[in-house]
C-alpha cells in the first residue's frame, strides 16, 4: 500500500461500545475503522481490502467470487441459535424464530473493502471540518468533500451521513428483482439496468446543474412487458432543508419525462412493486427529520457480506418459497455502527422505530429493522454487498432486499437475471454518460 490508513491531525484512539460491557481503546484506519483483529480474531486486521482478480476473472462484469473455495467455517440453526444470539441482529433472531427450517452458513471474514489513495488523503486532510447545519438536525452537511466526513461519528445522524460518501465508483449493474409472496409464488419486479454515480468523487457530474447533490441513479427497466422501457431518475441532497429527494420517471407511452414529487418517506416504492418504501431505497435514502437518530455504537454482528456467490448465482435456484435458500447466502462476522431512528413526536410515518447496521470499512447499510406503531417487527432489509477488486476500489450497494412480516413475501432488489444465470456488474473509474443524469437524458436511455 502506498498509504499509511491512519488519522492524522486527531486522536487515533477511540473508546467504542462492542458489546453492552466491554469498552476498548483502538487504533483507527482513515475512514475510522478499527484497524486491528478482534479480541478471538474471527475479525481479522484490516489491510488494505481486496486489490486482486481471482483466477478466471475475464476482466468483464462477471464478478466471479474470489472466495468461491471457503467452506462455512459453522452454521446456525435453531438448535444452536441460543450460542449466537448475541452476534445476531433482532431482525435475523425473527427469521429463525418465523422458519423452523431456517439457517445461516458463516464463512471466515474478509474484510474487502479497498479505499482509493485520494479518498484516504481527503479523508486525513480535511478531518474534522465536516458539520451538520440546518434548521432540523441532520438535514443539511457543510464543508463536505470527496472522502468521509465523519470518520468517528457522535451522532447516529453524522454516521448515516458518511453511508452517502462511501466510495462507489461509477457502477452499471444489469439484473433483476423478484417477489415471493406468502404462497411461495415468484413474480418479476423490474428487470433492466441501474447506473449510480456519486458527485462527491465524478468531475464529471460537478456542474452546476448538480451543485449540493450527492448521488445519483438512473434506472432503465426492460421487463416485464408492462413496465418495459420505464425510466427513473434519483438524486440525493447536500441539503434536504431546500425539498427532499430529487426524482423523474420517464414514460414510454406518453414519451414525456415528469417530476416524481411523492420519491420521500413511508411511499411505496412503485418501481419495485410496492415491497418496500422509498426511504428504504439501499436501505436506506432521503431525509432525516422524521426522526431521532441515536448512535449505539460499534458492535460485532454476523451479516450478509462478499456476496459474490448470490449474484453468481441463478435466480431459480436462489429464490425459496420462504426465503433465500441459505446456500447462496455468505454470512461472516463484521463490527457494524448501530443507528436506531424513533419517530418524532407529531411526525408521520408507517414506522415507529427503525435501526440501521453499518459496515464500519465501507459505510454500507448491512441491514435494517422497521418497526409497527404496536411494536411488531414489519420488515427487516439486507444489502448484498460485493467489492471491487481490481485495484480500482469500491462497493456495490445495489443488491438488497426485505422481508416483510405483515405480507408474509419477501423480495431481492438487483440480484439476477431471467436471460443469464448472473448479475452483471461493471465499475468504472469515472462516468461513461453524463447525460444520463439529467431529466431529459433519461429518455434517451430508455429501451423503446
Amino acid at each position: 500500500m502506498k498509504l499509511q490508513l491512519k488519522l492524522t491531525g486527531m486522536s487515533l484512539m477511540l473508546s467504542v461500545s462492542l458489546a453492552a460491557t466491554q469498552v476498548i481503546a483502538e487504533e483507527l484506519t482513515a475512514f475510522g475503522a478499527i484497524q486491528g483483529a478482534n479480541a478471538d480474531g474471527s475479525i481479522p486486521a484490516y489491510t488494505g481490502g481486496i486489490t486482486t482478480p481471482p483466477a478466471g476473472y475475464d476482466g468483464g462484469g462477471n464478478y466471479i467470487d474470489p472466495y468461491a473455495d471457503e467452506k462455512p467455517l459453522y452454521s446456525i440453526t435453531r438448535d444452536n441459535l441460543e450460542q449466537y444470539k448475541g452476534q445476531l441482529t433482532p431482525g435475523t433472531q425473527y427469521l429463525f424464530e418465523r422458519f423452523a427450517d431456517y439457517r445461516i452458513d458463516v464463512y471466515p471474514t474478509h474484510r474487502s473493502m479497498h479505499w482509493p489513495d485520494f479518498v484516504l488523503e481527503n479523508t486525513t486532510k480535511h478531518a474534522g471540518q465536516a458539520k451538520l447545519a440546518g434548521d432540523i438536525e441532520g438535514d443539511r452537511i457543510e464543508n463536505s468533500f470527496a472522502g468521509i466526513p465523519f470518520p468517528t461519528p457522535k451522532t447516529g445522524y453524522e454516521a448515516l451521513w458518511n453511508r452517502y460518501f462511501t466510495y462507489i465508483p461509477y457502477l452499471e449493474l444489469n439484473a433483476a428483482s423478484y417477489m415471493v409472496d406468502s404462497r411461495g409464488n415468484t413474480s418479476l419486479l423490474p428487470e433492466g439496468t441501474m447506473h449510480k454515480a456519486n458527485v462527491i468523487y465524478e468531475p464529471k457530474l460537478q456542474t452546476a446543474d448538480n451543485a449540493g447533490l450527492t448521488d445519483m441513479a438512473n434506472i432503465v427497466s426492460s421487463a416485464p412487458a408492462n413496465v418495459a422501457g420505464y425510466a427513473q431518475l434519483r438524486k440525493e441532497r447536500l441539503d434536504y432543508g431546500s425539498g427532499g429527494t430529487l426524482a423523474w420517471f420517464y414514460d414510454p407511452g406518453q414519451r414525456r419525462v415528469r417530476v416524481a414529487p411523492n420519491y420521500t418517506y413511508d411511499i411505496p416504492a412503485s418501481s419495485q412493486g410496492g415491497v418496500l418504501f422509498y426511504d428504504e431505497v439501499f436501505l436506506f435514502s432521503g431525509r432525516m427529520d422524521r426522526f431521532n437518530y441515536k448512535l449505539v455504537g460499534r458492535e460485532e454482528m454476523i451479516l450478509p457480506y462478499n456476496s459474490y456467490k448470490l449474484l453468481q448465482s441463478n435466480y431459480k435456484d436462489v429464490l425459496g418459497p420462504k426465503f433465500l435458500n441459505p446456500d447462496a447466502i455468505r454470512w461472516e462476522k463484521h463490527r457494524v455502527w448501530v443507528v436506531e431512528a424513533d419517530l418524532k413526536d407529531g411526525a408521520r410515518h408507517a414506522y415507529k422505530k427503525r435501526r440501521y447496521y453499518l459496515d464500519e470499512d465501507s459505510w454500507v447499510v448491512l441491514a435494517t429493522e422497521g418497526y409497527d406503531h404496536a411494536g411488531a417487527l414489519h420488515r427487516v432489509g439486507y444489502t448484498y454487498p460485493v467489492f471491487e477488486y481490481t485495484g480500482l476500489g469500491g462497493v456495490s450497494n445495489g443488491s438488497h432486499g426485505f422481508y416483510d412480516f405483515n405480507r408474509g413475501s419477501y423480495a431481492v432488489i438487483w440480484m439476477g437475471k431471467t436471460s443469464g444465470r448472473h448479475a452483471d456488474v461493471r465499475f468504472y473509474k469515472e462516468v461513461r454518460r453524463p447525460e444520463m443524469f439529467t431529466p431529459r437524458g433519461i429518455a434517451g436511455t430508455s429501451t423503446r
